[in-house]
């Protein structure tokens, strides 16, 4: 049921960020630039916490094994999770680093 539940908030995650941002309107350019600018940052914010979460799940993994062993089926979930927390971390990243394109350089949000 944990796997369940990290699957489904790394979804929800993904999905805050994912819904907005292929329609700017008609409010110019300097409109969709902040729009950019700022799905660039929760993009950013996004890859961190899923960092973060996966460092917190490779951490719970090192823990388990000692105890259980390194192929005990929960030490693999564990990893598993992580490595796909990671992932979305970098898609997060290449989201982030795909909108710069779209910021002029210095601009402050």
């Amino acid at each position: 049921m944990h796997g369940r539940t990290a699957s489904l908030t790394v979804m929800l995650l993904l999905g805050g960020c994912a819904g907005g941002g292929q329609e700017f309107g008609d409010a110019g350019t300097a409109s969709s630039q902040q729009e950019a600018a700022s799905q660039r940052t929760d993009y950013r914010t996004q890859a961190n916490a899923l960092r973060e979460m996966a460092d917190r799940r490779q951490l719970e993994a090192d823990l388990l094994a000692r105890e259980l062993g390194a192929t005990d089926p929960s030490v693999e979930k564990k990893r598993r999770l992580a490595e796909e927390l990671r992932a979305a971390a970098e898609d997060a990243d290449n989201k982030a680093r795909s909108l710069s394109r779209n910021v002029p350089h210095g601009m402050v949000q």
